[in-house]
């Protein structure tokens, strides 16, 4: 399994988020599905447990996906693991699920 290095990604996003907001990267599902609000901004880097893969979600899309969703997918691999197996981290100035 490669190492991901979450930290020095969150020190450069805490760099960022003062800088501007960022759009959940699941934007281009429409409001509603999966509880999703495309105007929302993202709140929580979410990593995958076996290549790190990154990827900047709303608030309402990590709660299921944390909380609903049977499983999650590896946008580089495609594994498919439980959503306990991901880390949902708060963007700098935003609250923990």
């Amino acid at each position: 399994m490669p190492s991901v290095e979450v930290e020095s990604d969150l020190d450069l996003l805490a760099e960022l988020v003062e800088v501007d907001e960022f759009p959940c990267c699941d934007a281009n599902h429409p409001r509603g599905v999966s509880f999703h609000d495309p105007s929302a901004p993202a709140e929580f880097l979410i990593v995958s447990p076996c290549c790190g893969d990154r990827g900047l979600l709303c608030r309402a899309r990590s709660q299921y996906l944390r909380n609903v969703a049977a499983t999650i997918h590896c946008m580089r691999c495609d594994q498919r693991w439980p959503p306990e197996r991901y880390r949902f981290i708060p963007l700098p100035g935003f609250l923990p699920l």
